[in-house]
Order: C-alpha cells, then structure tokens, then sequence
C-alpha cells in the first residue's frame, strides 16, 4: 500500500489542516484528527502505536525494531498554537498554501513540518532497508504548546520503556535556509506572578490622593529595584552558579552569518542593552535573564478615570543558563521580592514553575563527559556529514535562547542525550500569523536525516 508520505509535502498539508490547538477545548476535533493522523503514519511506518492517556492530551508512544539494537527516541509534538490574529493571516491558518517556496499553516513549522522531515526520512531509509538496525521509539505529545503539564507524570511512569542510547529532536531553529544548527542548549525557565495590594477597593484619587502608597508605585518601585542601570539583576545570589561557556562556543558563535546591525534591524532597535561583557548574539545563548512581560493595574480603558487601584500586578520570567535551578532562582527572586516590599502595601508571589536548563556538548568537542553512549558518539560527527552532503555547509553548534522543558525532564528521567537539530528560521513567524515553513529546508531536511537514519543504524 502506498503511503502519503511517497509525497511529503501532501503529507504535511493534510496534516496541518488539522487545528489541533490546545489552548482551546473548541478546537478537541482538531487535535483528534492531528493525533490521529500521526498514528497513521507512524503505523505505515511499521511501528507498534499506543495512546498513553494523560489528564489533557494523549501521549502517541510508538516503538518498531529489536530491543537488543541501539536506541533511539524521537521527540515531537502534535499540538499547535492558536491562530489568532486571524485577520493578519494573508491565507486560512489551516488549510496549507505554498506561496513563494513556503508552504503556509499555523503549525507548518512548529512543529509538524520537522515530523514529516523524520517520517518521510524513515519512509525512504526503510524502504530501502526494512531491517535498519535501530530500536526506535516515538514520542509525540499534545500539550508542548501549553507546557507540556501531563509530560514529568507520564514520564516517571514509562522511564522504563524510554530509556535509550539519544534522543532525536528538531523543535529549534537555524540561521537560514543554507546554514542549520545543532542545538547543544537550551535555557531553563522560571515563571512567577506578583501582585501589590493596598487599599480594599478602587479610592478616588483626588479625594484620597496623597494619604496612602498607590499599589502601582509600589509595584514599580519593587520591579526598578532587580536591576540596575547596565541590566545586571540585583537579586542577591542570582548569577552565583553561572557555568560560563566554553572557548568553542564563542568561537561557534562567530561564524554566525548574521552581524549585529542584522540583528537590530530585524528587531526594528535603535541600540542594544546587553549585560557587561556580552555582545547581544551572546547574551541571548549565554546569559540569565529577569523580564517583566506583563504589567498592570487600576483603569486601562478608554479615556480617564482617576482612581488609585487596589491592586497591581506584574508577571515575570527568569530564562536559566548552566548550572542554574529553576526552584533556587524562584525562591531567591521571590525572598527579593517580598524584602523590597514597602510595608504600606502586601505582596504575593506566585511561583508558577518551569524548567531547568539543558546543555550537551558533543563528543568531539572540549569541555565533552566522555561517557556518552556508541550512539551518541556516532551521531553527532555523522549528522555533521549530512547536513554537509544536503545543504552544502557543516552545521554550527549553538545553544539557543529558549525553553523546551521536556528535553530536561527527558535528560534527568530516562538519561537521554539529545541531538537537535534545527529545522525553522526566524522568517517561519512561530507563533504568529502566516507561520509558513520553508520548502527547500524541508526538501533537503528529508535527504539529510534519510542519510541520517541510514547510516545510524548500520
């Protein structure tokens, strides 16, 4: 019987009409048909498919070859974003439409085109040799896009069945169409809520003005207090367990072919505020963070309304870097907190959670354990050599600035190096409107991790 994935590009557009959002309960038909038409495949592909029930989203847990071959786990995910803005989307986010070598859907590239990449690869290789000798298990989840809740429980509870010699992964980005990048971190997360309390109701601030500390002041008193004028957080004990990165890395970092002024154009910036020390394409790989991403409190409406508010909040994320705990960082932001406080007004914090940070540095690089598995250690020079072979260029290795908890709990559970390879650029608008992914990555991808997957398991 032939299969769609004789024809990739099909393939990822029947599979991107699926709305398969899990943000929203409206859209439970999408994520049916997405998971559903994952477990096709994968059971085209000769794998053994269950559904792992979780309290949101099932778990597609698929496993093919001999336990007794080197093991690897493919991770990836079936959920998407929402699509809203719909009214900035040049085409319908769920039915695909190539336009100017993109093919266009919410999820084309996040992260259901990198899927294709990996079935239609498997496809090939195994169609050319149906008794490749690799124990492979896959892994798709459908809560990645809401933070993947149900993920550390279904872990612990299958870490048996996962444990393996890597884990595949292409839910990062590269520079370009002509140059990828091999992931070798990836920044941890903390989240934390704050809200400011002052009087038990909304007071007329002409009437009571100047009596009482107004929560907003309060509240931005605290925030101007965690960092100082060159951006370095003042929480006491924040940078303390900073693992500083490695010659290799900054060399790297280098041969990046974007230069700063790219970069600020791209970020429509006038300057940069980088941390002492830190060029700003540093900064975003290497560096702690403390953001502010959303303040707030009294009236936001149209017009005036002169109140002084019972209450300010404001949500903050801190992005963690080796060796840095998410809890610790929590605990030492919050205590920060509650000390800056002024005692006119109360404070709560709530830690929201997160995760901690991932890096692995290859086996032939400095810096490297020495202990990786055969499978680890064969991967990453090969995967060098086919990218090579398909794009025409070696990969760059490069820890990128984001978060992907689940490679964390990944590594900590089941003891899983990960092998990431990028496959979206900035141009593929994650997470926005016309998220679109690029046809000739996706073309030259296939070929790549065919190669891959050939020679992996020979």
């Amino acid at each position: 019987m032939n299969s769609i994935l004789e024809n990739p590009q099909q393939a990822l557009s029947q599979y991107v009409s699926f709305p398969s959002v899990s943000a929203d309960s409206s859209y439970a038909e999408g994520i049916v048909g997405a998971r559903d038409f994952a477990c096709a495949r994968l059971r085209e592909l000769g794998f053994d498919v269950n559904l792992v029930d979780t309290p949101i989203n099932p778990i597609i847990l698929a496993t093919r070859g001999d336990p007794s071959w080197p093991k690897l786990v493919i991770y990836g995910h079936y959920d998407v974003q929402p699509p809203d803005p719909l009214d900035l989307w040049t085409s319908k986010p769920f039915e695909a439409e190539e336009r100017n070598g993109r093919l266009y859907g919410r999820g084309a590239a996040d992260n259901k085109g990198p899927q294709i990449v990996h079935m239609a690869a498997l496809h090939r290789a195994l169609k050319k040799n149906p008794n490749l000798r690799l124990h492979i298990t896959y892994l798709i989840e459908g809560e990645e896009e809401i933070g993947s809740p149900s993920f550390r429980g279904f872990l612990e509870g299958h870490k048996e069945s996962l444990a393996g010699d890597l884990l595949l992964v292409s839910d990062t980005g590269s520079p370009g169409p002509e140059q990828l990048a091999v992931t070798t971190g990836l920044r941890g997360l903390t989240a934390l809520e704050v809200r400011v309390f002052g009087p038990k109701q909304d007071l007329h601030s002409g009437v009571h003005g100047g009596a009482l500390l107004n929560p907003l002041q309060a509240l931005m008193r605290i925030c101007s207090r965690m960092h100082d004028e060159q951006g370095t957080v003042q929480v006491p004990g924040f940078y303390d367990a900073v693992l500083q990165p490695e010659d290799w890395e900054r060399q790297e970092l280098a041969k990046l072919p974007i230069s700063e002024n790219d970069y600020a154009e791209f970020l429509g910036i006038k300057d940069f505020f980088a941390p002492p020390g830190y060029s700003p394409l540093e900064a975003i790989r290497f560096c702690p963070t403390l953001e502010f991403n959303g303040i707030g409190g009294g009236y936001q409406g149209e017009g005036s309304k002169t109140v002084i508010p019972a209450e300010a909040f404001v949500k903050i994320t801190c992005r963690l870097v080796p060796d840095q705990s998410e809890e610790d960082i929590a605990e030492k932001v919050r205590h920060f907190i509650q000390k800056s406080c002024p005692s006119s007004v109360r404070v709560e914090v709530d830690i929201k959670g997160g995760g901690n940070p991932y890096v692995v540095i290859p086996p032939n690089k400095p810096g490297s354990s020495g202990k990786e598995s055969d499978l680890v250690k064969k991967a990453f020079p090969l995967v060098e050599n086919c990218v090579e072979s398909s794009f025409g260029s070696m990969p760059l290795y490069l820890r990128e600035g984001g978060s992907i908890p689940i490679i964390r709990d990944l590594k900590e559970v089941a003891g899983l190096d990960a092998l990431m390879l990028g496959l979206f650029t900035n141009e593929d608008n994650l997470h926005a409107p016309d998220e679109s992914f690029h046809l000739g990555i996706f073309d030259k991808a296939i070929d790549t991790f065919t190669e891959f997957f050939e020679k992996l398991g020979n």
